[in-house]
């Protein structure tokens, strides 16, 4: 099983050799955090300029983390100073404008709450963000429902996609996501 989605293709031809693959008709984690694709769709609709937040994604971007800091997440002020001290200030402000661009996309916070642990501390810093950002902020409550099928090995067709051996995954660029194709010879 994956607790993964599609993730911008990260997980397009990857194999089932010997055992087969579960993984959830997902774009990203964002869909899985919601509850299925359905509401993750009507949220895009509403606010397409969404950066996303979750308690366990901040965990992973905290310092010391396995994970590295995140997009968003590291102090951008410090970051300067140490590019204008390396680089000069010409350069360091080229560098800001051209690491920042991504954010110009954004115009919403949007912190999953997905009843697992106390957020309180990441839900703040998502506030934070969204302010310093002028973007809006919106605490979202999360469904764990498509993760609790997964785990519980409910996989309807519609909502999971099953990767016997032999078979590797496709995207489709259909609402489908996803599908199996009969993997290369070796």
């Amino acid at each position: 099983m994956l607790a993964y989605g599609l993730c911008g293709t990260s997980t397009a031809n990857l194999i089932a050799r010997h055992t087969p693959i579960v993984i959830p008709r997902a774009h990203d984690c964002i869909t899985l955090y919601l509850g299925s694709r359905q509401r993750y769709q009507e949220e895009f609709e509403r606010h397409p300029g969404t950066y996303w937040y979750s308690t366990d994604y901040m965990e992973r971007q905290e310092p010391g983390s396995s994970g590295g800091l995140g997009a968003g997440m590291v102090d951008d002020a410090e970051q300067y100073e140490s590019w204008v001290e390396k680089y000069g200030q010409e350069t360091a402000d080229m560098l800001r404008e051209e690491m920042r661009g991504w954010m110009s996309h954004y115009t919403r916070a949007a912190f999953i709450d997905t009843g697992l642990g106390d957020g309180t501390k990441y839900e703040q810093k998502a506030r934070e963000k969204a302010l310093a950002e002028g973007w809006t902020f919106e605490r979202i409550s999360g469904d764990r429902r498509l993760m609790t099928a997964l785990v519980h090995g409910d996989w309807n067709e519609e909502e999971f996609l099953i990767v016997p051996p032999g078979h590797m995954i496709k995207q489709t660029g259909a609402d489908t996501i996803m599908k199996a194709a009969p993997a290369p010879a070796d």
